[in-house]
């Protein structure tokens, strides 16, 4: 019986996975297309077929890190064993993931190229509008007849969205925990959210 081929991956399947195994093992300061290349096993001249230059690898390695992430996100927020304050506790799980796999780093240091790069800033536009519109979704699921909460949907997925990307810029500058207290924070919020939810199971059962 002959045996069959394996699959063979997609060329700018294959670079993207070179750029992410680069970015994971040695930080976007060394993610350059002539090492991408090298640890794909391509010739140079693919990376710029495929993505042109290292800024739009970059762009292209970010969009599918980022879909992998927002599709994690959707699926925990959409779970219905486990309550808010739980989901915000694996958030900050998945959030620690994301700051060792270079996510975090490149998501930042692209937003700052998009101050003077207009492409830049839409596709990072893009990614931010993609995290406040499932945050306002999760908000709508949660909030759903409760009147006691000033806040509509919206206005909840900008207001997490703004708080993440604060922490997020203090731990790429290394600000210390016992100088910005971002960890402990993040935990106290999930405290308050676990009151609020006891608070609200309360107010139906009367």
């Amino acid at each position: 019986m002959a045996v069959r081929p394996a699959a063979r991956v997609p060329t700018g399947d294959q670079i993207l996975a070179a750029a992410r195994t680069i970015l994971h093992r040695d930080g976007v300061a060394q993610l350059s297309t002539r090492a991408v290349a090298a640890e794909a096993g391509v010739n140079l001249s693919l990376i710029h077929y495929y993505f042109r230059s290292r800024e739009g690898l970059l762009l292209a390695l970010l969009e599918r890190m980022d879909a992998d992430l927002v599709a994690r996100q959707r699926s925990m927020y959409a779970r219905q064993d486990i309550m808010l304050a739980e989901k915000w506790a694996e958030a900050i799980a998945f959030y620690r993931d994301d700051l060792k796999s270079g996510y975090v780093r490149t998501l930042l240091e692209l937003a700052a190229y998009g101050y003077a790069n207009h492409r830049i800033a839409t596709e990072v536009r893009k990614i931010l509008k993609r995290w406040r519109d499932l945050l306002a979704e999760a908000a709508a699921e949660t909030l759903t007849g409760d009147l006691n909460v000033p806040l509509d949907p919206k206005e909840v997925g900008s207001m997490v969205t703004s708080y993440w990307l604060g922490m997020e810029m203090q731990h790429m500058l290394g600000v210390p925990e016992e100088e910005g207290a971002l960890w402990k924070t993040a935990e106290k919020l999930g405290q308050l959210m676990g009151r609020w939810e006891t608070s609200k199971s309360r107010r139906r059962r009367k």
